[in-house]
């Protein structure tokens, strides 16, 4: 049973009134709050004749005695009764082992619309963000020409993509799940996190920092854009804003008609159990021990989804309210709108070195007993803008590149060395472009905005097969910013596929960036493609009265990222240094697809709801696992099936031909 104790903190905010009983001790500034935290201290409950202040103080509730009168029935307190899954919801039998929450409320007969008008009234919550007309607050305070990364957290495509995933990767209404959802979770935020500190490190920022604790300010503001509005009891209304300095607090909320509490200290109690089952223990939560392979990824990053990840997006989405109901919440409550909040991802960041702590137990890979029979050099990666190919080859588009590649880069030419060619580039380049953008999932508000977009490219993969047996293999590409080349979670994967190698057969293969595995598709390149994302109210009526699986798969095609975001921004001049990747493993069984039709199956799952994801491998491989020595250079040397070069990612101010 989770216990319900509670740090001792002073809860009463500044008032005028001397005479609270509760409030001999006011708070210093607001923003400067702290807790004084201890997981096991009893609190100190001050005595009162009223039962209903005795339980307010239980929970860290206000009590505000001006009101004279009131019902001494208790609030009802949040049970939290786990049993074992009792079915197996999985083809795999991965999340056979989670604990599934029973949340429980004690009957009431108060009403709840009695309990909701007394903690209203009793609860005084903390002055909201101040902002001009505009919706903006003073720029001296925020102002988002100055927030060198706003263009990437508000990137509209981006924000409906991850709408878009957190419907197709879902719980189905019969309680069954998608194969290794538990894993997918970790691995798509993971890889958005990646994305950001690359794009973070190209605009001269360091990279994202999880929040230290639960109870130290948030020094970082956030303000919601104007345009963006919430659905709220039935009407439209802004997201709260969230000034600096903020600290987390215990919130209540109605869970099937009934009042629950969620404590910081439940959610301390939770981060803590799970650290012990990583560590390699058990609680009363986990009884039976998270075992040290692969395969438990999804066990673990399931568990830590349901729980402390979301009973946290609970809380950080009432940081400006939390003792109230009825009230409009911050981002952070669902997928649409919170990655805008630089709050969503130092929260990620947090969930996610807990996933990091249990993979640096499981060592690093030996990838000699992990590599198929094939070759591939430093100088067999040829990248090529796809307009500069175009020139010198204007027919290469009918043939998908393939007899031009194998006539420029193979034959007689597969062992030269291609590297400073005209033909060939070291560098991806983007560019910003600027378009009108019209809300159209708010109140059709239309504003300038700017966003990044990619030079497309082409690879051409030289690769040997040493044996003499046909040979069915999967390329899998990542780049990383150079100073982040030895951390594991940093490797951003661009693309991954499947090919087959005829016996002893020295060939060249291409694949074009628009291809990849890991954006929608088709690739969404113009501003009518971009709006398709739009969940509009339109398209809600429309999947109203679909079942959460029949939804999962009907928007899986929209499910992906964002192709005009496929690379990080980079930097002008030189452009930022990258690390680039080639490694390729047995695809005899790992079933990834020769193509991806639509959606991205490394970031959505499997396109049908009852299939397998399809990678037999881990999410992320091969850094699924920590580095020999803590060095990505030391992990990979001397391994035939993987090559390795340096690119630079340059922002151009001059234009590009776009396709």
């Amino acid at each position: 049973m989770l216990s319900t104790r509670v740090p001792v903190y002073n809860a009463c905010y500044k008032e005028g009134n001397k005479d609270l009983l509760n409030c001999t001790k006011t708070l210093e500034n607001k923003s400067k709050r702290t807790f004084a935290y201890e997981m096991k201290q009893e609190r100190d409950i001050k005595r009162s004749s009223d039962p209903l202040e005795k339980e307010l103080s239980y929970h860290g509730l206000v009590y505000m005695p001006k009101i004279n009168k009131r019902n001494p029935q208790p609030l009802i307190k949040k049970k939290h009764v786990f049993e074992r899954a009792n079915t197996d919801t999985n083809a795999q039998n991965l999340e056979s082992r989670i604990l599934i929450p029973n949340t429980t409320t004690e009957d009431a007969s108060e009403s709840i619309e009695s309990q909701l008008a007394r903690l209203n009234h009793i609860i005084k919550n903390p002055p909201p963000a101040k902002l001009n007309p505009n919706g903006w607050p003073d720029k001296d305070v925020y102002d988002p020409e100055l927030d060198k990364i706003f263009w990437w957290r508000n990137d509209h495509v981006l924000n409906e993509f991850h709408e878009h995933w957190h419907l197709v990767i879902v719980r189905g209404d019969d309680n069954t799940r998608k194969n290794r959802d538990g894993e997918i979770f970790i691995h798509t935020h993971r890889q958005l996190l990646a994305r950001y500190d690359a794009d973070r490190l190209c605009v001269g920022l360091e990279k994202v920092t999880p929040l230290p604790d639960l109870v130290s300010p948030i020094p970082d503001p956030f303000y919601p854009h104007p345009y963006l509005f919430a659905k709220w009891n039935n009407t439209r209304v802004h997201f709260t804003a969230r000034p600096a300095n903020q600290t987390l607090n215990d919130i209540v909320e109605i869970i099937n008609g009934k009042v629950s509490v969620y404590t910081i200290s439940e959610l301390e109690e939770e981060r803590q159990s799970l650290i012990e089952w990583v560590d390699g223990g058990t609680n009363i939560k986990h009884p039976i021990p998270l075992k040290r392979i692969d395969s438990d990824a999804s066990i673990l990053g399931l568990d830590a989804a349901l729980h402390f990840h979301l009973i946290g997006h609970k809380v950080l989405s009432r940081i400006m309210n939390p003792y109230t109901i009825n009230y409009p919440l911050g981002v952070l409550t669902g997928p649409r709108a919170g990655i805008r909040d630089p709050l969503f991802l130092k929260w990620h960041r947090y969930v996610d070195n807990i996933f990091l702590r249990w993979q640096n137990y499981l060592g690093p890979s030996d990838f000699h007993y992990d590599a198929p029979n094939v070759t591939i050099r430093t100088t067999d990666i040829i990248l090529s803008f796809t307009d500069v190919l175009l020139k010198v080859y204007p027919d290469g588009q009918k043939d998908e590149w393939s007899e031009f590649g194998k006539k420029t880069f193979g034959g007689s030419n597969f062992d030269v060395d291609f590297t400073n060619r005209p033909i060939v580039t070291n560098e991806f380049h983007t560019k910003m472009k600027y378009r009108e953008y019209v809300w159209r999932e708010d109140l059709f508000d239309k504003e300038n905005i700017s966003y990044v977009f990619p030079r497309d490219w082409h690879y051409f993969l030289r690769v040997t097969n040493e044996v003499n047996i046909t040979s069915i293999i999967t390329f899998r590409i990542f780049i990383v910013p150079e100073v982040f080349s030895d951390s594991i979670v940093h490797w951003i994967e661009l693309d991954k596929f499947k090919t087959i190698l005829k016996t002893l057969e020295k060939t060249v293969i291409v694949r074009e960036v628009d291809k990849s595995i890991i954006i929608r598709k088709p690739a969404q390149k113009t501003e009518s493609q971009f709006d398709e994302s739009q969940i509009i109210s339109s398209l809600q009526k429309t999947n109203s009265g679909l079942t959460a699986q029949a939804l999962s798969e009907k928007l899986f095609c929209h499910c992906g990222w964002p192709y005009h975001m496929i690379l990080p921004r980079g930097t002008k001049g030189e452009g930022t240094k990258f690390k680039m990747i080639v490694f390729i493993s047995d695809g005899t069984n790992d079933m990834v697809p020769l193509y991806d039709q639509c959606g991205s199956t490394v970031l959505c799952g499997a396109k049908k709801w009852t299939d397998k994801f399809p990678d037999i491998r881990p999410m992320g491989y091969p850094f699924n696992r920590p580095f020999k020595n803590g060095s990505y250079e030391k992990t990979f040397k001397g391994l035939h099936n993987v090559a390795i070069k340096g690119i630079a990612i340059i922002w151009k101010d001059d234009d590009f031909s776009e396709f």
